[in-house]
């Protein structure tokens, strides 16, 4: 009898740690899954035209987006997959709340490579277009596609956007998701740096309406350096908070004593507005 229960407790544990055949199997599908859909997209991206162009139509519009790092990077390989806009639905929502149009002038902070700034431009018809992209390599292609588009009133500046004019660092780079990296003020830093306080009597920046900031949480640091300009020209603001950094709370304070309210238009997205 001992023997026997014995035998059954090995019996158990045997059970217990036997792989599940319906487990393995839907791991070696999710395997060939991903190994077919990296095969599709490598297809697509040797599919490009020369110059690395994808050309689709958005609406009654042809658009043409140089993607030179389609094969790794997270957002270009989103635009050719869908051969879209990135973020085409919250691209909708703003276009759907008549922000932009022929008079207004648009910032955009954290162009990448120009995803954004070729929408407000070429679809919405913007006045004029100032993208602001930090990342050199992001930079050349922004300037690329604004040239594609025919955005010859557009100006891109390859420097980020702080709370002074100076100098800035990267504190954060992921070469698979170039628009996740995260830049921050550094007095001995390479990287060129703008307040937008420092542009307000520019003309080229007259007549703005829109700004739109994409900066991975540094957006309190691009307030704080726009506080003048806000006030002046009180434009409409898109701007990305990550919820789980709980990056609402301290931006919806800072713009609500500057006048401004929120709508939430994404999960991350805010648009926010002030009384002219």
């Amino acid at each position: 009898m001992q023997a026997k229960r014995a035998l059954g407790v090995v019996e158990a544990t045997q059970d217990e740690v036997a792989p599940d055949p319906m487990t393995a199997l839907s791991g070696k599908l999710d395997q060939m899954i991903k190994l077919l859909d990296e095969s599709l997209h490598l297809q697509r991206v040797a599919l490009l035209e020369d110059g690395h162009i994808l050309r689709f139509h958005a609406g009654v519009q042809d658009i043409a987006l140089s993607l030179p790092d389609a094969q790794d990077d997270y957002l270009q390989r989103v635009i050719l997959r869908n051969r879209h806009f990135f973020e085409a639905k919250l691209l909708a929502s703003v276009q759907a709340m008549g922000l932009i149009g022929p008079d207004v002038t648009v910032c955009d902070i954290g162009a990448n490579i120009g995803n954004h700034s070729v929408f407000f431009g070429k679809i919405l018809g913007a006045k004029r277009v100032l993208a602001f992209e930090p990342q050199p390599h992001c930079y050349s292609t922004l300037c690329r596609n604004l040239e594609l588009n025919g955005l010859t009133e557009a100006l891109a500046y390859n420097c980020m956007v702080g709370p002074t004019s100076g100098r800035g660092e990267v504190t954060r780079f992921n070469p698979r998701n170039l628009g996740g990296t995260a830049f921050a003020p550094a007095k001995a830093g390479v990287i060129p740096m703008v307040a937008l306080d420092d542009l307000i009597e520019a003309d080229e920046i007259q007549g703005l309406g829109f700004i739109k900031i994409d900066v991975e949480g540094s957006q309190l640091d691009v307030l704080a350096g726009a506080k003048k300009l806000l006030k002046a020209f009180k434009p409409a603001l898109w701007i990305e908070l990550i919820e789980r950094d709980n990056a609402y709370g301290p931006t919806s304070k800072l713009l609500a004593s500057l006048g401004y309210t929120s709508v939430r238009i994404g999960p991350n997205d805010h648009i926010f507005t002030a009384k002219t």
